[in-house]
């Protein structure tokens, strides 16, 4: 079993580090008795290994580290309040193009898309359009649903339109869901 990856608060398990390293471990359990050299020789070797690190610079460079990060978000404009927006469409059991049309309710990014249907076929076909702006054309369908991560963010404004097209060539009814992933500005 490893350590973790991440501390979740990170003070309460300075404070408990330090307190095992300072003070040792007390054992104290009636009518039995047994040799803690072991783990107090361990607690030294980690001890001796970091004896170095002054744990209040430690604290308070990870905090200078997280105000460095809500700058960079800031200034590359990824703040905001996630919001994601749902709709269904009831797609007949007719060739053609189908649409759901979102209009985005304030200013912010779109983020993600996902997307999914009650039945598939491969030859049916997605497109997503922002206004007059393809985001993409003619992706098949898949068995599952799929979502679309925008790594570098789409702008849009209020009333923006946000319009999902599923082309149904395959003629066959279903059902369609769509989640428009929205950061809004705050």
């Amino acid at each position: 079993m490893g350590l973790p990856s991440y501390v979740i608060n990170f003070d309460e398990l300075a404070d408990a580090i330090k307190d095992y390293l300072q003070n040792g471990i007390k054992v104290d359990i009636p009518n039995m008795s047994f040799s803690t050299s072991n783990i107090e020789s361990l607690l030294k070797d980690i001890s001796d290994k970091i004896q170095g690190v002054n744990y209040s610079d430690l604290i308070t460079a990870l905090n200078d580290l997280g105000v460095k990060i809500d700058t960079l978000e800031s200034a590359a404009g990824i703040i905001g309040v996630q919001r994601i927006y749902g709709q269904t469409l009831q797609i007949p059991a007719s060739t053609g193009q189908y649409s759901i049309s979102f209009s985005a309710p304030s200013g912010g990014k779109l983020t993600d898309i996902t997307y999914s249907l009650s039945a598939w076929n491969y030859q049916d076909t997605w497109d997503l359009d922002v206004g007059s702006t393809s985001l993409f054309k003619n992706v098949t369908t898949k068995e599952y649903g799929e979502n679309k991560h925008f790594e570098s963010f789409y702008k849009v404004n209020t009333g923006d339109v946000i319009k999902l097209t599923y082309t149904n060539k395959s003629g066959s009814a279903r059902t369609l869901w769509a989640d428009f992933a929205i950061l809004e500005n705050s």
